[in-house]
């Protein structure tokens, strides 16, 4: 197998901030490995209507080419926030929902996403693939996805995925 040839050679802009006035909801990764999990995180944001993808702790390159290929475009119409700190989101009065698979997280129990409040400036958090969410992470609320099957917890993108349709379609029902 042989890969195509180069058809274009661009300079790439640094991503820019974002304004308070631009940010309705993002999705946080915090140490996501994987790029092609990263990729489908990127598509499933954009899909659900996400102005932003904010990068916290170690994460892959959003701009390797299996994350460029793996999100479908999305990359070219999502706001990157590169090297971001969970201290800066909530300096700009981002509510950090964080997902997991456990019911009781550092003290606070996990509520069912499905029960969760979307109006506002909200980020949701998806961490990384072995380790889950850093345990220092501000996490202002926990959710969690219900399933009746015997897995433990789906994978990092796929609980994203859920997670961003849900607060799109609350997001527009409340509106």
């Amino acid at each position: 197998m042989s890969p195509q040839g180069v058809a274009a050679i661009v300079s790439m802009e640094p991503p820019s901030k974002v304004t308070k006035n631009t940010l309705s909801w993002c999705v946080v990764c915090d140490s996501i490995a994987d790029p092609g999990n990263l990729g489908t995180i990127m598509r499933s944001a954009e899909a659900a209507g996400a102005s932003t993808i904010s990068f916290v702790g170690s994460c892959v390159d959003p701009f390797s080419p299996k994350v460029v290929r793996s999100s479908a475009g999305a990359i070219f119409h999502l706001q990157l926030r590169l090297a971001d700190t969970f201290e800066q989101l909530i300096e700009e009065k981002i509510r950090l929902v964080g997902l997991t698979s456990h019911d009781v997280v550092a003290g606070k129990s996990a509520t069912s996403l499905y029960d969760l409040p979307t109006a506002g400036r909200l980020g949701l958090v998806v961490g990384s693939e072995s380790h889950g969410i850093s345990k220092s992470a501000p996490i202002d609320e926990w959710v969690t996805i219900a399933h009746v099957g015997r897995s433990e917890s789906l994978n990092a993108a796929m609980a994203a995925t859920v997670a961003c349709m849900h607060v799109a379609r609350s997001r527009q029902a409340s509106n």
